[in-house]
């Protein structure tokens, strides 16, 4: 990845007081029943109270981030809006899926069908921004954010003018949808409390969460908190394969193994994860302080947003929150971060962030 990626501004919903980063763990919040779901902002600052009556969650939560996010780098509108989801508005298209059994496919109300669709976020943050320029989705599970990173960097670097993209990432979570990956095995069979869902990594399983989470991009430095410098996908890799995806990164970069100062690990508490995550912690240097954050925001296809969200968080505050610490390293300040989240699918993602 050749060019780095400026995180001018970030803004979460998540199931921690994110929205407002001031009051960040807050205090900290935890569910005993594996479902962590967000904490609602004031959506009818960014939405009109015509349009909010319609609106789904998802829809108040990915426009409002959004919204915020632009307003907070000072941008009106975007050179492009690229974003990422796994599964869209599930609550329209349980609501529409629904109709359509009791009503038995006959005088149906529409407006579930067009909200649900996975662009809906991007077409109202369109409207709103009155953004005619570059518009794309990304629907692929658990690298919808990455692939949305990766083509906002390809998108960047074809100009040598400044220029803003809004990227981020959003899945919601219902009671539903909770129940049918359950019984896939995706959530823990004895429940544990959120914050001590590391400490039951022997079991399968983690817990259920949701959010969105929205990135204000450049090409251009000046007023960035952090940036990525590299991007990488993998798809059930072995731990020799992504160890030598990390050494990789670090030489494409000029960095040797011990200029890490944080891991930012997305482990999920998933014992069938283990031959990933213990490797991988255990190669770490001494100086590398290890944090995780799934405890924090539940695990979902587009978690890996709310972990650059709280990457950006540490570059920008120069200090780690103690309830992310796995592993306390030597480091006294955050200068080069590797950031790597792993899915219950064993779909692995690594970035390389600087100060």
């Amino acid at each position: 990845m050749t060019q780095p990626l400026y995180i001018v501004s970030a803004c979460s919903i998540s199931p921690q007081h994110t929205y407002d980063e001031d009051h960040f763990l807050d205090p900290v919040m935890s569910r005993d029943d594996g479902q962590m779901y967000v904490i609602d902002a004031d959506y009818a600052k960014y939405i009109s109270p015509v349009a909010i009556r319609r609106m789904s969650r998802l829809l108040k939560m990915g426009i409002t981030a959004g919204m915020k996010c632009l307003a907070d780098a000072g941008v009106t509108t975007p050179d492009a809006i690229i974003l990422g989801t796994a599964r869209g508005s599930v609550t329209d298209m349980e609501r529409f899926i629904k109709d359509m059994i009791e009503l038995e496919e006959q005088a149906l109300n529409p407006t579930g069908f067009i909200q649900s669709t996975y662009n809906s976020v991007n077409g109202w943050l369109a409207m709103l921004t009155k953004c005619t320029n570059y518009n794309q989705t990304y629907v692929h599970r658990g690298f919808s954010l990455e692939l949305c990173l990766f083509d906002a960097q390809l998108l960047l670097a074809e100009s040598q003018e400044h220029k803003y993209i809004l990227a981020g990432g959003f899945d919601e979570l219902t009671a539903d949808y909770f129940i049918i990956r359950n019984k896939i095995g995706y959530y823990k069979a004895n429940i544990p409390n959120s914050l001590s869902l590391l400490a039951h990594n022997s079991t399968p399983g983690s817990i259920a969460g949701e959010g969105a989470h929205f990135f204000t991009l450049s090409n251009n430095p000046e007023n960035a908190s952090s940036a990525i410098h590299a991007i990488r996908m993998l798809h059930k890799p072995s731990s020799e394969s992504l160890q030598g995806a990390i050494e990789d990164i670090l030489q494409q970069i000029g960095l040797k193994n011990e200029d890490i100062d944080v891991l930012l690990c997305g482990m999920n508490g998933d014992n069938r994860n283990s031959f990933l995550t213990e490797p991988l912690i255990a190669n770490c240097a001494e100086n590398t302080t290890v944090a995780a954050f799934k405890h924090l925001s539940g695990e979902y296809d587009t978690a890996a947003g709310f972990g650059l969200w709280l990457a950006n968080y540490i570059f920008k505050k120069q200090t780690i929150p103690p309830v992310t610490i796995y592993r306390q390293g030597a480091s006294s300040q955050t200068r080069v971060m590797l950031f790597c989240n792993i899915t219950i699918a064993e779909n692995v993602s690594l970035m390389l962030l600087k100060a």
